[in-house]
């Protein structure tokens, strides 16, 4: 009952979410909970039960990854405590995937491939979400009235998730059956950029795998992402609004700006936008970080502190105002996994012409895409620092800029594992469980321990024990 109250409380905004079609403002029924709902009454539910669970994963990752600290104190999630992420685990099991299996059985039953590939799509970017926050995940064996179900392997989830975009873009291009159009909630029925988009998932999750076998991969990923997304307009986003508020906006935001405080940026992503650690300023500065009440230089907390900060998340900041998208995967990244495939092509020394323009276009579509000036835009491409040139750009380059454009998509955290952190310093009063080592992992949920131990004490490691993903 508990969670079918819940959902009711959701499902208002959900039905605002819908205002163009008639049928979701009848917000005193929750049609997806009925055994007879159908694909466009399920499709908006699971899309946002898919950004309920980025938001969530972002907000614990980008604190590993000192996008984010604490604003409460010493002892916040920063200092590489360990979570479970039991909201995000939810969002995932209990909403996103049921309801997306759902989709993908009755558009195969119906006849209504678009459906389908776009169901399969979400469950692709949402089995991600969870590998890389958990590492082994139930897959194979949920969702079928099994209580107890085994976990696949961290392999075994990145080859479904290669067969689920395969299978996607087959789908995609299927011309029969009904179509999606107000009912999906972030590309309206544009069954294009959905297949842009499973391309681009596609380069995501096999650039995850880099480390494995670098020329391979990279030679594999250019070849996706070469059918992938072709400007900010196909960004993988969902968009919020003044009735229905951005999580970033109404979890975090507000409740800073009244004194209920809980995360700010770090001096890790100021220090890189302010000029400090890079010697020039970044103009996305202003747009994407907000100032206290009566600051004017911008300094962020130190990790494992909870102090030092002048900055805010707050409804000033691109990501966290009343019409904030939430984002999950961009153009501009795509463009960066580019840049790090074309100087893998060439052994990390220097890039090619096409790597270099990949690693300016990463930075130019972030830019724009947050309201930096194409004036602006240009002085920082021609800055020294920045403009480095193609025969002596590196890895570093391109991930210090990398991580600047992914801000608040959790996702980044892939990337600095892999770079073992680069250069960040150690949180203060960081978890000394981890005997000086950076944390690798969320725990799984104490639920799930509580009803299917076995299996998860079988899967679960230590938090500093590298996942299979980046063991080369």
């Amino acid at each position: 009952m508990k969670n079918i109250r819940h959902i009711f409380k959701l499902m208002p905004l959900l039905a605002l979410l819908l205002t163009a079609c008639d049928k979701f403002l009848d917000v005193n029924t929750d049609e997806t909970l009925k055994g007879d709902a159908t694909m466009q009454e399920l499709l908006p539910t699971a899309q946002f039960y898919t950004a309920e669970a980025s938001f969530q994963q972002a907000y614990v990752a980008c604190q590993y990854a000192q996008q984010l600290g604490s604003a409460l104190g010493a002892n916040g999630i920063d200092t590489y405590a360990e979570t479970d992420n039991t909201l995000g685990w939810s969002n995932l099991y209990l909403y996103a995937l049921p309801q997306l299996n759902a989709i993908i059985g009755k558009g195969q039953d119906e006849g209504a491939p678009a459906y389908v590939g776009i169901a399969k799509v979400l469950t692709a970017y949402n089995l991600g979400l969870a590998t890389v926050n958990w590492e082994n995940v139930p897959y194979s064996q949920a969702d079928q009235k099994n209580f107890s179900p085994a976990y696949d392997t961290q392999e075994q989830i990145y080859a479904t998730i290669a067969k689920l975009l395969d299978e996607a873009v087959t789908a995609l291009a299927g011309t029969s059956g009904a179509k999606p159009g107000a009912d999906d909630l972030i590309y309206q029925g544009d069954l294009g950029k959905w297949t842009r988009l499973a391309y681009s998932l596609r380069a995501r999750y096999l650039w995850h795998g880099s480390l494995k076998n670098p020329q391979q991969i990279a030679e594999s990923t250019i070849a996706a992402l070469q059918k992938g997304m072709k400007g900010n307009e196909d960004d993988f986003q969902l968009q919020y609004n003044s009735k229905n508020l951005s999580p970033w906006y109404s979890k975090v935001a507000i409740p800073n700006t009244t004194g209920n405080l809980s995360v700010t940026f770090t001096n890790t992503i100021v220090d890189l936008m302010n000029g400090t650690t890079q010697g020039v300023a970044d103009p996305r500065l202003s747009k994407v970080i907000g100032l206290k009440n009566n600051q004017t230089a911008y300094s962020g907390v130190v990790p494992g502190s909870g102090s030092g900060s002048t900055v805010d998340l707050n409804n000033k900041a691109w990501h966290s105002n009343i019409d904030s998208p939430l984002v999950m995967m961009t153009y501009s990244e795509l463009k960066g996994i580019e840049a790090e495939a074309r100087l893998m092509q060439k052994g990390g020394t220097g890039t090619s012409a096409e790597g270099y323009a990949a690693y300016q276009a990463m930075i130019t579509a972030n830019m724009r895409k947050v309201g930096v000036a194409d004036a602006e835009i240009d002085v920082f491409l021609k800055d020294a620092k920045v403009n480095v040139g193609a025969s002596k750009l590196t890895a570093k380059h391109i991930i210090t800029e990398k991580f600047k454009s992914m801000l608040l998509i959790g996702d980044v955290w892939t990337d600095i594992r892999k770079y073992n952190y680069l250069d960040f310093p150690m949180p203060t009063n960081v978890n000394p469980d981890l005997q000086g080592k950076r944390i690798q992992r969320m725990k799984y949920p104490d639920s799930e321990i509580t009803r299917n131990s076995k299996t998860v004490l079988a899967n679960q490691k230590d938090p500093e024990v590298t996942m299979w993903l980046i063991n080369k």
